[in-house]
């Protein structure tokens, strides 16, 4: 491992990480919180949340954890490392940070501006460490692929591997290359495997393809700086799973864009539209943790799911989590929910520009095919999630008007294989007195399940699995 990658890891062999489905952090010991001194809360922990012991006795833990340190139970901080998924608030697009129990990333789209990037940057502190990461761009419209961007440009991001589905777009028709009959539908037969292939090319390149493919090398370059040569791969059905540890391995196994061709000559079919053409092929993976099964779908739509149920040659996933596809758009296909049978499900949409996402049609669906074994399955949305709230500061005097988000999109999935959990955060309390440790108060909306029969599962029950 290279010096700069191995700093960082170095710095988290003191993290543990908390087993309750949520824990509660104190401002003070127990031994310190008798009448008249009562301990004041300071954060509210879900399952799987790091945290860095810095005092420890048999009943209680003095911890430090993101944007704050205090006191909680023993019991409730654990050494197990779960698979971690974050559904990032990008408004009107898809981003999916997975963080794998092995310290692996895997970056699925990072949406259309840099909303999922900041976020990362911030989260791994990437002005400081070096993070390896994988990177999957399901297609290449603008609000899946245009926030990888400036990822790929951060010399702190070392990138081993980006997925992709193969298809360039071009300034003038035809703008995804030329085409073919076969079996009396029109596929697509120019196909890219690496970014290099296109350099030659790149006056012929739609102008934020041509930003895909530079940024793309400038990630080559900083990886090649640190002995990393970094594999540009086009997926598809055919495509060889990815596998990432060893107890407990993760499975990343690739679904779409169908292969309508063979291994040696690809073929994509077009579904009509450029855009429907570029949406039906985007690169669709399910994750195996464990009993976890996560799917996740780009913007795939109807036509393109009833080609996988027609033509895909494996058992298809029941998904415990399930991506709405295409920003629950209404273009989705029943029978393929049928098969899915989502227990929990993410719909990935904004306003900006607003195509009416997600659809009534799709919201209703998803409910209605879930398995008879979840009683309440569960549909989180990162733009109901997400609201502002004005802040009054002084600067306002000058007539500047400053914004919180007070509660905000980004939707928090948990497993260890077992179990499943999901949440998100609402509600910024402020403290009735100051601490030294922090300044607001989030609450948890959370949930959980057993995976061996559906069961919900409490704050308590997580650590019986």
């Amino acid at each position: 491992m290279p010096d700069k990658l191995a700093s960082a890891k170095e710095a988290e062999e003191s993290y543990r990480w908390v087993r309750r489905l949520m824990t509660t952090v104190y401002d003070k010991p127990l031994s310190q919180g008798e009448p008249g001194n009562k301990r004041q809360t300071v954060a509210n922990l879900l399952v799987g949340d790091w945290t860095k012991l810095l005092n420890v006795s048999e009943e209680e833990v003095e911890i430090k954890f993101r944007g704050g340190q205090g006191y909680t139970l023993s019991s409730t901080i654990g050494d197990e490392r779960l698979l971690e998924l974050y559904f990032i608030d990008v408004g009107q697009g898809d981003s999916i940070l997975i963080q794998t129990a092995n310290d692996k990333r895997i970056l699925i789209d990072g949406g259309k501006d840099e909303s999922a990037y900041s976020y990362i940057r911030w989260k791994y502190n990437l002005k400081k460490y070096y993070k390896d990461f994988i990177v999957i761009t399901t297609h290449s419209d603008a609000d899946h692929a245009d926030g990888l961007i400036p990822l790929l440009k951060d010399e702190h991001a070392v990138i081993g591997a980006i997925y992709h589905n193969g298809i360039a777009k071009r300034k003038s028709k035809p703008v995804l290359g030329e085409t073919e009959k076969q079996d009396d539908t029109k596929v697509l037969v120019d196909l890219y495997n690496d970014t290099d292939e296109l350099i030659q090319e790149e006056d012929k390149l739609a102008i934020p393809f041509k930003s895909w493919v530079e940024a793309v090398t400038i990630a080559k370059e900083n990886a090649s700086k640190q002995n990393i040569t970094t594999k540009c791969i086009r997926a598809d059905n055919n495509t060889e799973p990815i596998v990432l540890g060893e107890n407990k391995p993760l499975k990343i196994s690739f679904l779409n864009p169908v292969n309508v061709g063979t291994k040696k000559d690809p073929r994509l079919t077009d579904f009509g539209s450029d855009s429907e053409t570029v949406n039906g092929n985007s690169v669709a993976i399910l994750l195996e943790y464990g009993k976890a099964k996560i799917l996740l779908c780009g913007d795939m739509h109807d036509k393109a799911e009833k080609l996988f149920l027609k033509r895909c040659q494996r058992e298809t996933p029941v998904a415990h989590v399930f991506k709405a596809s295409h920003h629950g758009s209404q273009h989705f296909s029943s029978e393929f929910l049928k098969v899915i049978q989502p227990w929990i499900t993410v719909v990935s949409s904004g306003d900006d520009p607003d195509y009416g996402h997600p659809r009534a049609s799709l919201l209703g669906s998803l409910g209605r095919y879930a398995p008879e074994i979840i009683e309440k399955p569960l549909l989180f949305s990162t733009e109901v999630a997400a609201t502002f709230k004005k802040v009054d500061y002084k600067s306002e005097d000058k007539g500047i008007h400053l914004y919180e988000k007070v509660t905000h999109g980004l939707i928090n999935v948990r497993t260890n294989g077992e179990w499943v959990a999901a949440g998100r955060v609402y509600n910024k309390r402020k403290q009735r007195t100051e601490s030294p440790f922090t300044k607001s108060l989030w609450d948890w909306e959370r949930y959980a399940f057993d995976l061996k029969n559906g069961k919900s599962l409490n704050d308590q029950l997580l650590e019986t699995i």
